[in-house]
């Protein structure tokens, strides 16, 4: 662990030091709820890469393998659905969680969507943090076999 003017920064799996806190990957444009999520995560023992947006956490992801990704749906440059696909390609079996306050996605119903992408769980804004923390917990079980959620066939594009 490093730390420096800007608080802790996260070492590259590839460094000799080992560190078996879990990596959660958090991705939301909104700041002040990042820092939210960041804090309560910290507190219990995770390891967090913050980003602001899906491309953000799309590079941190390629250089960081997380254990559990927590994501908006609306966010700039690369929404939520296209950094579940784009992880997917990279971590098969990562358990993603969507904090949004959305109920649609290009038309179709959130859940739907996140039935198709393997989503573990669906958390509304404004996400209660003790809800956060426990469906955060409840799928590290989840990180060696992929999502056991089934793929739903459905109207919506994945």
């Amino acid at each position: 662990m490093t730390e420096s003017a800007g608080g802790w920064q996260p070492q590259a799996r590839n460094t000799p030091y080992i560190d078996l806190a879990p990596i959660a990957l958090i991705a939301d444009d909104e700041r002040t709820l990042l820092e939210l999520y960041r804090e309560v995560l910290e507190g219990d023992g995770f390891r967090v890469l913050p980003a602001t947006n899906g491309q953000e956490a799309l590079a941190l992801a390629q250089t960081w393998v997380p254990d559990v990704v927590v994501t908006d749906v609306s966010m700039p440059r690369l929404d939520g659905f296209g950094l579940i696909r784009s992880l997917r390609g990279l971590y098969p079996g990562v358990p993603v969680i969507v904090a949004t306050g959305s109920l649609l996605y290009d038309s179709c119903p959130l859940e739907e969507m996140a039935a198709i992408h393997g989503v573990a769980a669906i958390l509304r804004k404004p996400v209660d943090l003790d809800d956060l923390l426990q469906e955060v917990r409840s799928v590290l079980p989840l990180l060696g076999p992929p999502s056991r959620r089934p793929r739903v066939e459905g109207g919506c594009a994945a």
